[in-house]
């Protein structure tokens, strides 16, 4: 289990986060959703140590420790002067650690991007670089996977497909997953557990299991779902009046 507990955090401007605490079961993908300006981009961020916390804890099973983090932000953040390859080997060049060919092979073969390798990401697609963000956060074999609405920026059919890659990759490898998005019917397909964001407290208000995860559930389920959650917003900004 991988617990947060009592997660402060403060800008120049003022308090993002205050004593916010979430546990995530392993090989879990937890899909947090809420209004702009709650605080969600900024966990990731003080989870991946790019902003530092005011106070509280971040527990991995029963003893605080550092986690192997992979991390998609919203740009995906390649570097354009290295190629796909480079991109991708570079968290384990970073950790000096050996690459294993055949899980990189495999990482490559799910995500459809072998025939990319040698091309820079200023020649790819959007929806091909979005795949390349997610390799490279896999061949590190993290232990906490943090996504930063990854598919936002992609048309219709593009994020679709990118996440049914995703699932795909995700379901040999059973990373804990954390995924922002903004759009119901993505978290309704992609989260085991929804996670709503209250913009007025900062707190987790709603914890849902999700019937309608993955791809063998029925578009009416999902919609059925995904009306719940939009229910859930509405009581909650009617609170916030």
């Amino acid at each position: 289990m991988i617990s947060i507990k009592n997660l402060s955090v403060r800008y120049p401007q003022g308090v993002v986060l205050k004593d916010f605490s979430l546990s995530m079961n392993r090989g879990q993908i937890y899909a947090l959703i809420g209004p702009s300006g709650c605080g969600k981009s900024t966990l990731l961020k003080v989870l991946c140590g790019i902003v530092p916390k005011e106070s509280g804890t971040i527990e991995y099973g029963t003893q605080e420790k550092d986690i192997s983090i992979g991390y998609v932000p919203q740009s995906y953040g390649l570097l354009d002067w290295k190629t796909v390859e480079q991109n991708i080997l570079l968290p384990l060049r970073l950790k000096k650690k050996l690459p294993n060919t055949q899980e990189i092979t495999g990482v490559l073969r799910s995500l459809e991007i072998e025939d990319l390798l040698k091309r820079y990401p200023k020649d790819l697609s959007g929806g091909q670089r979005q795949r390349i963000a997610l390799a490279r956060a896999f061949v590190s074999q993290p232990d906490l996977l943090l996504m930063d609405e990854p598919f936002s920026a992609l048309d219709a059919f593009t994020s679709q497909t990118s996440q049914k890659l995703f699932l795909r990759l995700w379901s040999k490898y059973k990373v804990t997953t954390l995924l922002i998005t903004h759009n119901v019917r993505e978290a309704a397909r992609l989260g085991q557990h929804i996670l709503i964001m209250d913009k007025q407290s900062g707190q987790i208000t709603h914890q849902l299991p999700n019937p309608a995860f993955g791809e063998e559930a029925s578009n009416n389920l999902r919609f059925d779902f995904g009306s719940r959650i939009l229910d859930i917003f509405a009581e909650n900004n009617q609170e916030e009046k």
